[in-house]
Order: structure tokens, then sequence, then C-alpha cells
């Protein structure tokens, strides 16, 4: 999903990304859960502590929330500093709504043109060419 970019914007890249890490290191921790109890069933806890290097399950689950709450702060932060970049961006917007034009366009046409009514950027100087 790094590589690839399936979406428009930048945000929802990261958020597909931190999102594959989070869910990927739910997946390995239940894994390495599911291993360890497996192990310890069959030869006890000094085996499983010898393979997988954890002597409790409680050490799984520790490291496991510590790499989640890691992934999670790294797409907040990541979140974060997306949207003070999109909140500098100008934008035009309805006076009436505070929301961005709707604006459709008929079938066979590609382009629109949008005219602004505002004369204040020397227009009005040139108003009469």
């Amino acid at each position: 999903l790094a590589v690839v970019r399936p979406y428009k914007r930048v945000e929802d890249d990261v958020l597909a990304v931190a999102t594959s890490l989070a869910l990927l290191l739910l997946f390995l921790g239940t894994n390495w859960t599911t291993i360890f109890l497996g192990i310890e069933e069959r030869s006890g806890t000094d085996d499983a502590d010898a393979v997988l290097g954890f002597g409790s399950l409680n050490g799984i689950v520790d490291t496991m929330i510590v790499l989640v709450v890691f992934a999670l702060v790294f797409f907040l932060i990541g979140a974060v500093v997306a949207a003070r970049r999109v909140a500098k961006v100008p934008t035009v917007r309805l006076v009436s709504t505070k929301q961005p034009p709707e604006l459709s366009i008929v079938l066979g046409l590609t382009w629109q043109l949008f005219n602004s009514h505002i004369w204040s950027t020397g227009q009005d100087a040139v108003k009469v060419i």
C-alpha cells in the first residue's frame, strides 16, 4: 500500500497503511499466543521460553499492546500533520453553507469554467476593455 498508492488523498494512504500495520501486529500477537499455549500444553513453560523467548503469556500480550499503541501513535501523528497541511490549502466555499460547491457537468463536456464575481483583484481596472 505504501508504494502502490491506491487512494487519491495522502491521508487515506496513511490510514490504510496504519490500519494494515495494526492488523498485522494483532495477527502476529495472536499467532505467538497460540504457539506459546500449544508448546506450553505439550512440553511446559521452559520449552516455550526457549522457542519464543517469552517466559509467560503476559510478556507476549504486553509486547503486542506496546507495538499496537506505537503504531496508533504513529498514525495519529501522521493524521495531525496531514490535517494541518490540508487546513492551509485555500478552497472555494459557498457563503450560505460554508461547503465546497457541488459542480455537475453535462455528458460530453470535459471542462468547467469558474468566473469569480470579486473585482478587487485588479479586474475592475480593466472591466471596460
